[in-house]
């Protein structure tokens, strides 16, 4: 489990793939290609938010916190790269049927 401390960022990155896979939800592209860039662009404001946060509170940037977030999360953006797509197809299907 995350600190208490990271909450803030976290919710910045969520934030980013909400917003991300809003944008991308009329577009005609895989739904791998979709999760893969609201993760990117997720991690990337949270990456910016923790250099951010950082400066404004005096402390250096630690650029192996970051690298450290993004290892840690590894299982969990690997397990979104096959559920989300593996569910997107289920729901298509059903949707598709009932029609």
């Amino acid at each position: 489990m995350p600190s208490v401390v990271m909450l803030p960022y976290m919710m910045i990155e969520l934030a980013a793939y909400g917003g991300v896979c809003g944008l991308l939800a009329r577009v005609k592209m895989p739904c791998i290609l979709k999760v893969l860039a609201a993760q990117v662009a997720g991690r990337a404001l949270r990456a910016v938010a923790i250099v951010i946060g950082a400066y404004a509170f005096g402390s250096p940037v630690n650029v192996a916190v970051i690298w450290t977030s993004i290892a840690a999360g590894l299982p969990g953006l690997i397990l979104q790269w096959v559920v989300i797509p593996l569910l997107m197809f289920y729901i298509s299907r059903k949707v598709g049927s009932n029609e």
